[in-house]
């Protein structure tokens, strides 16, 4: 049975479908064909209770889960990408007994930026109509999801630091080659290998409604999951262009509720900037 050797644990909205289709290039590393099995983060009670925060969860046994990577044969590294893991109770816990030594990547992005796309895209799915004054509010699960700290304690809890690795947002944006390199010499594969770096999953407001909210339910329907490694790559490619060209910069976030998001962030950045030694002014100013 052969599992990961590393894991892509999160966060949402952070680069992680773009990281994991640089990944996907490498002829050093195989990659699950299915994005996001959730696996790890699968806790039966919690989804009985509905406080599974509304998630589908493709893979529920080991059997499942390893079958992903049945078609491994000589690469180096194997992994998978499931953003939610950062924000599960349960997946360090799961991941700990089952392959204690794999490797942890988490891709972090400026809090408020992040929950105003998390916003933007249940606007796109049609599964948000309030304004953002009323969405982004400290109650709400992606508000609290960017409490970064908070989240990666139960992580730190787990693994020995040296098995986790935080890249940020911002660099992969601004330099995605020398972060993918990066990655792939902490991974111990090939670091001279150059993919393509066309960015994945972009988000923003909708041009063309009635079309995007196709898309969008499209792309995160548990359906598309199932059939996705079965469509050509030339293919998803071509949709992936299309849901893209219909994009547009939404409106600025009003500034009344940056104020209230950085207040609410600010102990939880400080704390992270120890953690994971890195000035994060930025994110504060």
């Amino acid at each position: 049975m052969r599992l990961p050797t590393f894991i892509v644990g999160g966060a949402l909205k952070a680069g992680t479908t773009s990281l994991n289709y640089y990944l996907k290039q490498h002829p050093e590393v195989y990659m699950s064909p299915l994005k996001e099995p959730r696996y790890f983060a699968y806790d039966p009670a919690a989804v009985s209770n509905g406080d599974g925060q509304g998630l589908h969860f493709p893979v529920t046994t080991l059997e499942q889960y390893a079958a992903l990577f049945a078609g491994a044969t000589t690469e180096k590294a194997v992994g998978e990408v499931s953003p939610h893991y950062i924000i599960s109770p349960v997946a360090p816990g799961h991941i700990r007994e089952t392959i204690p030594d794999v490797k942890l990547i988490f891709s972090l992005r400026h809090p408020v930026k992040r929950a105003y796309s998390v916003y933007w895209q249940a606007v796109r799915l049609g599964n948000e109509n309030r304004p953002v004054e009323q969405a982004l509010t400290e109650a709400e699960h992606r508000v609290r999801n960017g409490r970064y700290y908070t989240l990666l304690q139960n992580w730190y809890a787990h693994f020995d630091p040296a098995q986790i690795k935080i890249i940020l947002f911002d660099d992969l944006a601004g330099d995605a080659l020398g972060v993918f390199r990066d990655v792939c010499s902490w991974l111990d594969v090939d670091d001279t290998f150059v993919p393509d770096l066309t960015v994945r999953n972009k988000g923003g407001a909708l041009k063309n409604q009635r079309l995007g909210r196709f898309y969008e339910q499209l792309k995160n329907s548990p359906l598309k999951q199932a059939v996705d490694p079965l469509i050509p790559e030339g293919l998803r490619d071509k949709i992936n262009d299309m849901r893209n060209q219909n994009f547009e910069e939404p409106p600025p976030i009003p500034e009344t509720v940056v104020q209230r998001l950085k207040e609410f962030y600010l102990d939880d950045i400080e704390k992270l900037e120890d953690l994971i030694n890195r000035d994060l002014t930025a994110w504060k100013n």
